[in-house]
């Protein structure tokens, strides 16, 4: 009885923990920062297990004259208000990274970047290689222009994605995708799997940048 009388208080001592971390008010935010959260995307599940992460969705914060805004690739690229972006998560959880060092000039490239980036639409195939923009690629090309390299470029094949929704998705996927064009669905596969790409969590983990708020239970 003992046992479950802690486990059980551990339980609820993880809950308060959890609770009171979900009231937490943001901190003072500053142009340039990274913000995450868990996406309630149809796709989010897949990029979930493959990047072994609850960070399925990013953006880059900015401040407006009608108060902070997201700029984001959600299809199109462009800016979402702060409050409706945090709100299309799951519970509401966001994860906030701030640059430990970004000059106003790398600042003004950044948001440049994006800027030439707007309209563009969202890129279901995780690809370098085309004109469309997936979320943590826009960060990750943002920061590049301003000679900040963001996060760590990983192929595709050495996430998780060989099961499960993951692997379902990409092979759906592959069957349409532009740069499988005229190859078989094997030799496509093979194409898709060594193509390189950059995640959210993986640029939540780059050693230049910081957590600076979670509301994240863990």
């Amino acid at each position: 009885m003992k046992i479950w009388g802690w486990a059980g208080s551990a339980a609820l001592i993880l809950l308060m923990v959890g609770l009171f971390r979900w009231l937490w008010p943001l901190p003072d935010l500053r142009d340039g920062d990274l913000i995450f959260q868990t996406s309630r995307s149809q796709q989010s599940k897949a990029i979930l297990i493959a990047s072994r992460s609850l960070y399925t969705h990013m953006g880059i914060v900015k401040q407006s004259p009608t108060g902070w805004m997201v700029v984001e690739a959600v299809g199109p690229v462009k800016e979402t208000p702060l409050r409706e972006w945090k709100e299309r998560g799951k519970f509401a959880r966001i994860a906030v990274y701030r640059p430990k060092v970004l000059t106003s000039h790398q600042r003004a490239q950044v948001f440049s970047e994006a800027k030439r980036l707007y309209g563009r639409p969202y890129d279901v195939y995780f690809s370098f290689e085309n004109r469309a923009i997936y979320c943590s690629e826009l960060a990750y090309l943002a920061f590049d222009a301003a000679g900040i390299e963001l996060g760590e470029r990983q192929r595709l094949g050495d996430l998780g994605v060989l099961e499960g929704p993951a692997k379902d998705l990409i092979a759906k996927r592959a069957i349409v995708d532009p740069e499988c064009r005229g190859l078989d669905r094997k030799a496509c596969m093979s194409k898709v799997l060594v193509r390189e790409l950059v995640t959210p969590v993986s640029i939540a983990r780059d050693q230049d940048l910081k957590r600076v708020y979670s509301n994240y239970p863990i």
